[in-house]
């Protein structure tokens, strides 16, 4: 009977120190975060923006040669056109991601002619940099 008992004793202990062991091993795998840090922000988290960025070119009219200069009222026919295209292009962003869309930020320039590049003559460009901010999906 004692060797029962001293068995009994010897697998009890046993048992409570593999437990342990495992729970110590468990726990030490765990990361702890820092109080009053947040993980950064990503695509796919809570609050998910998406930046796109498009170009957009408008004729200036009245000009035929490289030479010359648009008066300033075809520059600002252009440049005007240049503007309604990147707000449209901000309502089909917003309808197509199903999203919120914010024009972050716009550039608009005329190309001036080099020698290394095509000649884009009377051209104006926008570029334009959007921010989507998409909807929460359903059931989050």
């Amino acid at each position: 009977m004692r060797k029962s008992k001293e068995f009994f004793v010897v697998k009890t202990v046993l048992a409570v120190l593999l437990a342990m062991s495992a729970s110590m091993d468990a726990a030490s795998a765990q990361m702890g975060t820092p109080p009053n840090m947040q993980p950064p922000p990503s695509a796919f988290g809570p609050d998910p923006i998406i930046q796109i960025t498009t170009t957009f070119r408008a004729r200036i009219e009245g000009v035929a040669d490289p030479r010359d200069v648009p008066t300033i009222a075809a520059q600002d026919m252009a440049r005007r056109s240049l503007y309604n295209m990147a707000a449209n292009e901000c309502t089909v962003l917003a309808e197509f991601w199903k999203a919120d869309c914010r024009l972050s930020s716009f550039y608009v320039y005329a190309d001036i002619d080099r020698p290394e590049a095509p000649p884009h003559v009377g051209s104006m460009f926008g570029q334009a940099v959007y921010e989507l901010r998409l909807a929460p999906l359903p059931g989050r």
